[in-house]
């Protein structure tokens, strides 16, 4: 009972950061958009964000025993994260791979179906993002919606953000190798915050680089 209360009153104390939309339209168009609310950065914000909805659609494909293709989204993010970290001068954006959608930043049709999520900021500088919509049981739509962010944040950083982001992807990864845990409640917090931290795993090299 303690615990709950602890819990709401932590919640009162919380600062909605963005909301985020992905959409979808029947002709496979996907058009991803981040309004900001609150923030002082919104780059370094916007990696925070896309690695707390990362560890979240990992999270999502887990609970819907989806492990394979989440151990996919994981491997195909890795090697985004390598070639982001040997962009350079960051000039030339990358552009990933999205099969049959097509990026575009604004729709000339009604979406069919859209992910929305709030970020928000809680005490002592942690964060939480939350749903607002039936997820459903979509294997290509979950990481479909986070690579439609990527992108829009990769079109948008500046090179030392993308490097930022290069660097919290790689290191989101190495606390799953070494905890096995995104498909555990802890690792929706955890997770994003050791790869948003300089903490070390002992004995444990970086993948920085790695593909």
């Amino acid at each position: 009972m303690l615990k709950k209360i602890f819990g709401l009153m932590q919640r009162d104390q919380e600062v909605l950061k963005c909301q985020a939309q992905v959409q979808f339209t029947r002709d496979d168009m996907v058009s991803p958009h981040i309004s900001w609310l609150k923030t002082q950065d919104p780059a370094r914000d916007t990696v925070i964000f896309i690695v707390y909805y990362y560890a979240r659609i990992l999270f999502e494909l887990a609970e819907l025993n989806e492990t394979r293709v989440a151990n996919e989204l994981l491997e195909f993010v890795k090697r985004i994260s390598a070639r982001l970290t040997h962009t350079g001068n960051g000039n030339a954006k990358l552009q990933i791979p999205l099969g049959k959608l097509r990026f575009s930043p604004e729709l000339t049709q009604p979406a069919q179906r859209v992910y929305e999520s709030h970020f928000y900021e809680k005490p002592q500088g942690r964060h939480r993002l939350e749903f607002h919509n039936v997820i459903g049981k979509e294997n290509f739509y979950l990481p479909a919606s986070f690579l439609a962010l990527l992108q829009l944040a990769i079109n948008s950083l500046a090179p030392d953000q993308l490097a930022f982001l290069a660097r919290s992807l790689e290191r989101l990864h190495q606390y799953y190798r070494y905890r096995r845990d995104y498909w555990e409640g802890t690792s929706l917090a955890e997770g994003p915050v050791f790869a948003l931290s300089t903490e070390t795993i002992p004995g444990v090299a970086t993948d920085s680089g790695s593909s």
